[in-house]
């Protein structure tokens, strides 16, 4: 098995159990895969340092999200280009990703993630989110 598809695999569950959470709307719980030192970077915007920061930030995202939901209508969304590493402690997810909005047309961009391993599970240490 290469370590890009060695990745992919190990990550995948760690990825599923995120989103179902995200969907869920239960930020407490998705609080808990982001690394203590985690970093989210809003490319050309901002950026937020640590796990309780990033948790404030998840709960001020929704209200803007539904926010946005509503000037964008129904939302379909897909990645594309999904890349994977691997070294040491570290895996290392790159993609780009359309999301098709009903009234603001198509947005398109591209995220990196790095997760890093602690006690046996990967943990979100850097997301990075820019709209291209």
């Amino acid at each position: 098995m290469s370590s890009s598809e060695e990745a992919k695999s190990i990550l995948a569950p760690v990825l599923g159990q995120f989103h179902e959470l995200a969907k869920a709307k239960d930020f407490k719980k998705l609080a808990a895969f982001y690394d203590p030192d985690a970093v989210f970077v809003h490319a050309g915007k901002d950026i937020i340092y640590g796990r309780e920061e990033l948790s404030a930030l998840i709960l001020a995202l929704v209200k803007s999200f539904e926010d946005f939901l509503a000037s964008a209508g129904k939302l379909t969304r897909k990645s594309s280009d999904e890349q994977y590493s691997m070294c040491e402690d570290f895996i290392i997810l790159t993609a780009n990703y359309e999301t098709e909005t009903e009234k603001l047309g198509v947005l398109k961009g591209k995220f990196t993630q790095i997760w890093r391993k602690n006690n046996n599970t990967y943990m979100l240490l850097h997301f990075e989110d820019a709209l291209t």
